[in-house]
């Protein structure tokens, strides 16, 4: 894992351990670390995303917790519409990581980018440039308010106060909420290997696809 992968998922369970057994449901068994240490990060983590409201390219209402990422294998990247350094990249490489996956995990993975610049990048906005970018089903373009999604960035660890708006640009959170597997990796890495890294996380049968077609580079993926 890389260096900036290390850091994010450190912050994630420095910040989580705090709510060590403070369940909101007082009924939901905490599971025992010694016994079953992945049921229990799950529970930690599940405790620790914020559930804040955020609005999509459609204008629906949805929170990030509950609707974005429950139960959900999730490729999350921030971004913001008229960018001009990393977005224009990052994006389209994207894409052919969700026409990549929509073929090898058909159904799996859902897609979500958060704009950092709220004040500008409205539903209709968003909408529009997930058009330009010919964007698949499966993929939420979401803004909210700024406390809200700054809240969202510190609790994934990719929040720089120095550099609130590039220092995000390069860095994927990609996770499987049930299990509490969570991840970094650059947006800007060759297609085939996030499509790789996120294949992992998928149904077993998934697990021996090949990658991203019409690249240069061939990786192969086993089981």
């Amino acid at each position: 894992m890389s260096n900036i992968g290390k850091i994010a998922l450190a912050l994630v369970f420095a910040a989580t351990t705090v709510r060590a057994g403070l369940a909101e449901d007082p009924r939901e068994r905490v599971p025992d670390p010694h016994t079953d240490f992945q049921a229990y990060t799950a529970y930690l983590l599940r405790e620790h995303f914020p559930n804040v409201p955020l609005v999509n390219q459609d204008k629906q209402k949805l929170h990030f917790y509950d609707d974005l990422i429950k139960d959900k294998i999730v490729v999350i990247q921030f971004m913001f519409s008229n960018c001009a350094r990393l977005c224009p990249i990052a994006t389209p490489n994207l894409v052919k990581v969700q026409k990549a996956l929509q073929k090898q995990a058909p159904g799996e993975v859902s897609f979500v980018s958060i704009t950092v610049d709220p004040d500008h990048d409205t539903p209709a906005v968003l909408k529009a440039y997930s058009q330009t970018f010919h964007v698949q089903r499966g993929w939420q373009f979401l803004t909210g308010s700024r406390a809200d999604i700054d809240r969202i960035r510190r609790e994934l660890g990719v929040y720089d106060p120095e550099d609130q708006q590039f220092e995000h640009m390069n860095v994927l959170t990609i996770g499987k909420e049930p299990v509490g597997r969570w991840l970094t990796i650059p947006a800007s890495d060759r297609p085939e290997v996030i499509a790789y890294t996120v294949l992992q996380l998928t149904t077993p049968k998934n697990s021996g696809a090949k990658p991203v077609s019409g690249t240069s580079a061939r990786l192969r993926i086993d089981k």
